[in-house]
């Protein structure tokens, strides 16, 4: 947005009062905190090196990494460095913390662990509120007969424990999202990243362009120009059959109904689609283009773009087409809605080429995530509600990018530009 300027788009749009980047750097460990009113001071807690007994350096490392790299994308906790411990971890058994020891770092909760091998291994998890000096057992985990490939997994759902027995509701560490990526001129492939941004890889490559990824009955649904034309395909099975040219689908929570833009040679409208890929009926029947539709976290609504208003808004309506209303009054041009678990819908906004991320209630309620961060796009919820993935080029970093549902905690997860199209996996 133009300060100098002050358009209606920043003036309409509620912004917490002083906000300022208060950290930022370039690494992709590095956090991005927003500092405003009311800031949660993030929880300090303590992760030694975890008690390596006859296993791999590799696995304990792996398994101390994550725990680590868990607990910083939480934006719950403070993950203090190793560097001011004072007790060595080796030495300590993982079942009796050296109360005094650990209070004098200033943490409040301790993560303990220890690998034992050789593989298959064993894990034992424990986490410790420093403050009272007592274990905390909802998060204290153990297992057995893990293989080395295994080892994140079983780390990521200790993880989650532990955000559940901290905060009431479990994290979502083991979770994965979906992305294009631009391969070369006229080529692009969807891949997948956990949350983490470990496991980047390639899912969709055929030479042809895919793109507008979602997910469905277990699965990727995405667009692609395989066979000349954008249909949809449903894994590697081409679900659209007729003549007309299919952009993004969604799929309802409960797998009862699939909403997709398909264009029959003029604008494009809104269908609503069998699981057989026959078109059932129009929703929108409209001169105007409705595109990117959303589902409601109970499938009752669609959240979708229409350029009845001159330029593209966000709009809702009844799942079978009524009661359509607009949302977004502020700005020209607002694109990529994701209703999210929580009741908002993410959505990015354009103006004087600089994109940026917002938040819209069904009461068109707007809130603000992003601003003088660089370009930002594509948002996509977690299934807790409690994350927005995004596509972001600034000057810290180019790549995929986490934030809080609020917008005060941001991090890169992912490196590198091309990316777009984000879709969590819920």
């Amino acid at each position: 947005m133009t300060k100098h300027l002050l358009p209606l788009f920043v003036l309409l749009i509620a912004l917490a009062p002083g906000r300022a980047l208060a950290q930022s750097a370039g690494a992709d460990d590095s956090l991005h905190v927003i500092v405003g009113p009311g800031a949660r001071t993030l929880e300090p807690i303590a992760i030694p090196d975890v008690v390596c007994t006859s296993a791999s350096q590799s696995a304990c490392g792996t398994v101390t990494s994550v725990l680590r790299r868990d607990m910083l994308l939480s934006f719950f906790f403070d993950v203090l460095t190793p560097r001011s411990y004072l007790v060595d971890p080796a030495s300590e058994p993982v079942a009796a913390p050296s109360w005094k020891d650990w209070v004098n770092t200033g943490a409040r909760y301790l993560i303990k662990a220890e690998v034992a091998g050789p593989a298959p291994y064993k894990l034992t998890f424990r986490l410790y509120n420093v403050t009272g000096q007592e274990a905390i057992p909802a998060a204290s985990k153990s297992f057995s007969g893990v293989s080395e490939r295994g080892l994140r997994k079983k780390t990521h759902q200790f993880c989650n424990a532990v955000l559940g027995a901290v905060t009431g509701t479990p994290g979502v560490f083991d979770t994965r999202m979906a992305f294009t990526s631009k391969v070369g001129p006229g080529v692009k492939s969807i891949s997948v990243v956990g949350m983490d941004g470990h496991g980047r890889g390639g899912l969709v490559s055929n030479g042809s362009i895919n793109m507008l990824p979602s997910w469905g009955f277990g699965a990727l649904i995405y667009t692609s120009f395989r066979h000349g034309k954008p249909d949809i395909f449903f894994g590697k099975k081409r679900l659209s059959k007729d003549a007309g040219h299919y952009r993004k689908a969604a799929v309802s929570p409960n797998g009862a109904n699939i909403v997709v833009s398909i264009s029959y040679g003029g604008q494009s409208d809104l269908y609503l689609m069998g699981k057989d890929g026959k078109v059932i009926r129009n929703l929108t029947n409209s001169p105007s283009d409705e595109v990117s539709p959303t589902f409601s976290p109970d499938g009752s609504r669609v959240a979708f773009v229409s350029s009845a208003a001159g330029g593209p808004q966000i709009y809702v309506m009844s799942v079978g087409g009524g009661g359509v209303s607009r949302l977004t009054h502020a700005g020209k041009y607002n694109y990529a809605p994701d209703w999210g678990p929580n009741g908002l819908i993410a959505f990015a906004g354009l103006d004087e080429g600089s994109s940026d991320i917002f938040t819209v209630t069904e009461g068109g309620q707007i809130a603000r995530l992003t601003q003088d961060q660089g370009s930002n796009k594509d948002p996509s919820w977690s299934p807790d509600g409690r994350y927005i993935a995004f596509v972001s080029q600034r000057s810290a970093g180019s790549g995929i990018y986490l934030m809080s549902a609020d917008g005060r905690y941001q991090m890169m997860i992912s490196k590198g530009g091309g990316a777009g199209n984000i879709a969590w996996q819920r």
